[in-house]
């Protein structure tokens, strides 16, 4: 079951049984950093400072995570645009000289690497959207197990 599922069904039925059994779905080498934290805020859960640290630090490696994308956002464009711009001296050179074919060529490397700069921008803003959701939601979760246990 993915994090997202087990934090619903857990906070859905909030109890202690279900914060058990979602700590042993979640209990696994490799984990991410939400399953990571949910882990240590359960296994800290007697100290609040320490717990209210965790979920601060949790969203510094969100921000890490989320970065990628954000890379991938900027560089697109950019590397699109050089792309762009790097064969339009010899499609030039070739329109000066008459030289037609080598202008059409340069000319269509010049478009398609735009084209790719743009489709790159847009993937990774759409993996930037969809990562930012699950991250918020599983802050909250995280916020609203971190209220729960340190109420106790």
């Amino acid at each position: 079951m993915k994090i997202a599922g087990i934090f619903r069904q857990m906070i859905q039925n909030y109890s202690p049984e279900e914060l058990d059994l979602a700590q042993e779905q979640l209990d696994s080498p490799g984990k991410d950093c939400v399953a990571a934290c949910f882990q240590n805020l359960l296994s800290h859960k007697d100290d609040k400072i320490y717990c209210e640290h965790l979920l601060a630090d949790f969203q510094v490696d969100v921000q890490k995570q989320l970065s990628k994308y954000r890379i991938l956002i900027k560089l697109g464009p950019m590397l699109g645009l050089m792309g762009t711009l790097i064969p339009m001296g010899p499609a030039l050179v070739g329109l000066a000289s008459g030289d037609i074919v080598s202008m059409a060529y340069n000319m269509q490397v010049a478009f398609a690497t735009t084209v790719v700069g743009m489709a790159v921008a847009a993937i990774g803003l759409a993996a930037l959207q969809m990562n930012k959701r699950f991250y918020a939601r599983s802050f909250n979760d995280l916020d609203f197990v971190f209220q729960k246990i340190t109420a106790q």
